[in-house]
Order: structure tokens, then sequence, then C-alpha cells
């Protein structure tokens, strides 16, 4: 009884009044000309740069240190009088970034790993929640009914690890949606998944590309097919040939979303199948890296914790197309993301969501997953200098309930992870998988 419960009362936390009046506007403001868009982000923008300066004492401390008054920042061009900021800076001034007027109680602590492994922190309020859910939506919903039967796929860990038989899963009655742990899709319990979902017969998955890819695996092995009206991906790189395969098996278009925790951007598909700078999300500027244009985005929503030219560290292409969906959203070719996370057991490639990993975890700079081995896992951590026997063990739980109970993990505390020629590193290098991958 509390396990349907819960779910009616986080819909109405999420889904109530203010998320419906963010919702109707985000739905008349995607068909903005592109006039009436900048004169949307330049308002949002004065606000929230004035807010900065009188509640957030980083902010205070950067404009007078530049001589900068909020009047001298009126249009998203004026945000070149600002440096970049990253998660090194989010990070080391944590308390500073944090609003005086606003209540952490009425707020959300977020955290994120990030592409390079590294854990960051993040409030944000409760109006920030909502918009966030008011874009997803809006984004859903230009394609589908929300109200027919869903799947999602998406790490959350809905049973025990170690746990052997099914269920693996929960339904959500307030949005008519069956949960499944992607921890537990394996060659054994394929089959049980497979089956589950069909009986449910589900309209949309909501998934990580890397398990909707494995399920997809698993249907085509097994020669399954699903007629979906749609997938819905987010949170990792989609590839070209993962795309291939989960259409055809489940005989529908995806739909890829790019966002990050730092909920400083955000880049969409449109129901064309174009990708879309969501315009009416944030301000999102590009700039030219060795390895290509990176995002750069500015919080217009959030004002507990706003970022304002925030580096993602993603690398996008820009299109020269024109799409016919009649947004005035700037177009991507390629967005260059982060990868699939697998690791390998006795039993087949198994799904992990290695960002949930470092997540409640103190004192951690930088993480990085090797695995050379079956069922072994190698694990290099960047340590800060309070990093306790507490933290080392919590970090080793959090692994174990994320990937197998039988798993044998070896800590590496080091000085430096190597980085590659752009100066980043990969937070997950499987050498098993790409043998396979090879062959």
């Amino acid at each position: 009884m509390f396990n349907r419960l819960k779910y009616y009362i986080k819909k109405l936390i999420r889904q109530g009044f203010t998320f419906k009046m963010i919702l109707k506007k985000l739905q008349k403001s995607q068909y903005f000309s592109a006039k009436q868009l900048t004169e949307l982000q330049n308002q949002k923008l004065r606000k929230i740069i004035n807010h900065c300066y009188k509640n957030i004492p980083y902010y205070s401390e950067l404009f007078d240190n530049l001589g900068l008054k909020p009047e001298d920042i009126k249009v998203k061009e004026d945000l070149e009088k600002l440096p970049f900021m990253d998660k090194f800076t989010v990070r080391d001034n944590f308390d500073k970034l944090i609003a005086k007027n606003k209540n952490r109680f009425f707020s959300v602590l977020g955290q994120t790993s990030g592409t390079t492994g590294t854990p960051l922190k993040l409030y944000r309020d409760y109006y920030s929640v909502n918009f966030e859910n008011a874009a997803a939506n809006r984004h859903y919903l230009s394609v589908v009914d929300l109200n027919s039967r869903k799947v999602t796929l998406r790490g959350q860990l809905i049973v025990p690890v170690e746990q052997q038989e099914p269920p693996f899963w929960e339904y959500n009655p307030a949005d008519n949606e069956l949960i499944m742990s992607s921890y537990h899709l394996s060659n054994k319990t394929a089959k049980i998944f497979i089956e589950k979902i069909k009986e449910f017969n589900p309209k949309i998955i909501f998934a990580y590309p890397s398990s909707a890819y494995l399920l997809a695996q698993h249907f085509s092995t097994l020669n399954e097919k699903l007629n979906l009206e749609a997938v819905f991906t987010s949170s990792e790189k989609l590839d070209e040939s993962c795309r291939e395969l989960i259409e055809n098996t489940f005989n529908c278009k995806i739909y890829d979303w790019y966002g990050q925790a730092e909920r400083v951007a955000a880049i969409g598909q449109c129901e064309k199948g174009t990708y879309h700078i969501i315009e009416d999300y944030s301000i999102t500027e590009t700039f030219q890296t060795e390895n290509g244009l990176e995002l750069v985005g500015t919080t217009l929503d959030n004002y507990i914790m706003p970022l304002l030219r925030y580096k993602t560290g993603d690398i996008i292409e820009l299109s020269k197309e024109k799409c016919s969906c009649g947004r005035n959203f700037r177009e991507v070719s390629k967005i260059q993301g982060r990868e699939a996370t697998y690791i390998l057991i006795t039993d087949g490639p198994k799904y992990v969501a290695f960002n949930h990993i470092p997540r409640g975890v103190n004192n951690i700079i930088e993480v990085q997953f090797v695995q050379e081995k079956i069922n072994e896992l190698i694990i290099n951590i960047v340590a800060a200098p309070d990093f306790s026997k507490k933290d080392r063990d919590l970090f080793i739980k959090n692994t174990l309930e994320h990937t197998c109970p039988d798993l044998s993990i070896i800590i590496n505390e080091v000085g430096q992870i190597p980085r590659g020629a752009n100066g980043k590193f990969k937070s997950v290098i499987n050498k098993l998988i790409g043998k396979q991958n090879e062959e």
C-alpha cells in the first residue's frame, strides 16, 4: 500500500500546479520567433543576475573584483564579461554559491559523478525541479500520449542486487509505469523480463541507451518482437548501431535527450528526429576548443544555486540544416557525450549505472572504473586528504549494490588518473567488452 501511495505523493509534488503552469508556458515558447526567444532569455537573465549579485556571495565577490554591477549584464552577449566556471569552481566554492535568501529545506540536493568521475553536489530549488520535469514532459508529449503504459529501465535499484528471483520490477500506478531493475537484466533473467514486458504490453520505454540496447539484444537473441510508439533515451551517448538495433527490435523511433545534473543546457530530438538546443531552457553558448565546440550553459530557473557560464565539458557539432518542425532552436548534428557502461560477468554483459556509485561518498576527487577480468573490477580513486576507512567502505558497499554482490573489487588510491590528448580521462574502461567487439 505504501509503495503505491509514495508514487501518488511524488507525482503530486513533481507535477502539481507549478509544473502545469510551466508546461503551459513551454508549450507556447517552443514556437517563439528567434526575436521572442532572445527577449525571453534576456528578461530571465537580468532577473537572475540581480539575484546572484544580491544574494550569492560567490557572485557578489566576482562582480566586485571585476568592477561589474548587475546592470552591466542586460543581454546574453554581456555574459562574455564573466569568466567561465566548471565543476571544480562549484566544488571549491560550494557554500558560497548557495543563495542566502533561499531555504535549503525547500530544495533538492543532487549529485553526479560526471564524465570525469568527479562527484559534484548541487542544490536545485522547487521551481527548478518542476521546470526540468516540464521540459522533459514537453519533449515526450510532442510524440506520445503519456497516459499510455510505459516501461522504465534507468538504473533504479528496485530490489536488492543480490536478489535472484523475480519480481525485478515495481508498478507505479500514478503513471501507469512498470519500473524495472536494469541491474538484474542478464542472459539468465532475459526471458523473465521479456515475458513480463509483453504481458504488460507497454507503448513507451524510457531507458539509458545502454540498458535499452541490452534489452533489445535479448529480444533479438530470443527472436522476440515488441511494437512500441517510442523509446526515450538519455544520460549516455547513443551510437547509431545501438539506435538501429533498438528501433528495429521495437518497431519505433528513438527520441534522445541530452542534459546534465547541473541543469545548464539541454538538447533533444524533436518529432522529426532532429537534435535541437532547447533555447527556452537556458542560455547555451559554444566556444571553440582543440576538440570542437564545447557547450557552456547559464541557468535561468534555479535560484538557490544558479550557475553562470558553466562549462559542461561536452563537445557538439552544429548543423547547417533547417528542421521542418517549426521551432527556432539551433540544430545539432552530433553530441560527443557519455559512453554506455557495462561490465562482464560469468552470465554475460551486465548494465551498470556507474555514475550512481560515488553518490553519498565524501572526500573523493576523481574515480575511474576499469575491468580487465571477468567478475573483477579495478577502481582508481584520487582521494582528498580526509578520505577515511568509512568513506572507502561506503564506496565498496555502493559498488556491490550497483553491480554484483560477489564481484571482486580492487581499489587503488592514486595521485592522478592519466589524461588523454584532450585533457580528459575515461571514467569507465572495459577491456573485455572492447576485445569482444573486435572479435
